[in-house]
């Protein structure tokens, strides 16, 4: 086997395996993901690295390139990438021969496979355990409102408040009667920016707080530490929870809202 060259590293977290209901003891990886990079990052980085190109000339080109790529793929063509293939599809099943579409059941989609070089480069990361085992049991954070603008794209207020909701989120600890823990994370290094020790609502399905003042501009990860299972019953061990979506303080950085593609 050829030696292949680490050059990244992912960190993961186990969840538990919900395909396997009879299973109590059986986990998948979920990825620890970075930043979130928009096509301006992308071509900021690009002319950092490669000084003849401007940045607004990287970023238009690729935004012609995606809006062709578009338009080729829903005119029923193929796109080879050097990331990936684009392939037009119809899912569902046909019930007999005459092609009678269902359109419940029948919807045009895009597959989306990654090319030989996406591959070859995916192939040197190296998967490293972060230590955080999420014992789910239902839990999670489904949604986290900015209340001083009303988004829930991700933008959050530095000094605002947040309206997070979810299922199973009540902050308690080990012993019923404190809280566990509400930290924000930066994104970048998971280094801990923020500790709340004051919860305005701490319920089964909502949590409110206010952020910091002097929260500066950059990504975030708001992480719920809990032994909350339900109003009368305490975990054994504590439970994480993480909001998938990056939360984004001010304009500078890579944009934790906006539209996210869904692949088939």
């Amino acid at each position: 086997m050829a030696d292949i060259k680490t050059n990244y590293v992912w960190s993961f977290d186990l969840v538990e395996n919900t395909m396997t209901k009879d299973v109590k003891e059986d986990y998948v990886a979920s990825v620890r993901t970075g930043k979130s990079f928009t096509i301006k990052d992308i071509a900021n980085e690009i002319a950092a690295e490669r000084t003849e190109y401007r940045i607004e000339t990287i970023e238009n080109v690729s935004k012609l390139v995606d809006e062709k790529i578009r338009q080729i793929v829903c005119n029923g063509g193929t796109v080879v990438t050097d990331t990936a293939l684009y392939s037009p599809s119809i899912s569902g099943i046909f019930m007999g021969d005459k092609g009678t579409i269902d359109p419940n059941v029948n919807k045009c989609a895009v597959n989306i496979a990654p090319s030989q070089a996406m591959r070859t480069e995916v192939a040197k990361v190296e998967p490293k355990f972060s230590g955080t085992v999420r014992r789910m049991g239902g839990a999670r954070i489904s949604l986290v409102l900015d209340v001083a603008t009303g988004k829930t794209d991700g933008t959050i207020t530095a000094g605002g408040m947040l309206d997070v909701t979810g299922t199973k989120i009540r902050c308690t600890g080990a012993d019923g009667t404190g809280l566990g823990s509400v930290k924000l994370l930066k994104l970048a290094d998971q280094s801990e920016v923020a500790t709340f020790t004051q919860l305005g609502i701490n319920d089964p399905s909502r949590l409110m707080f206010t952020l910091p003042a002097d929260l500066a501009d950059g990504e975030y990860q708001l992480v719920v530490e809990t032994w909350f299972s339900t109003t009368s019953t305490l975990l054994k061990e504590k439970r994480t929870l993480v909001y998938p979506l990056t939360l984004v303080v001010g304009s500078s950085a890579g944009g934790g809202g906006g539209d996210r593609p869904e692949i088939e």
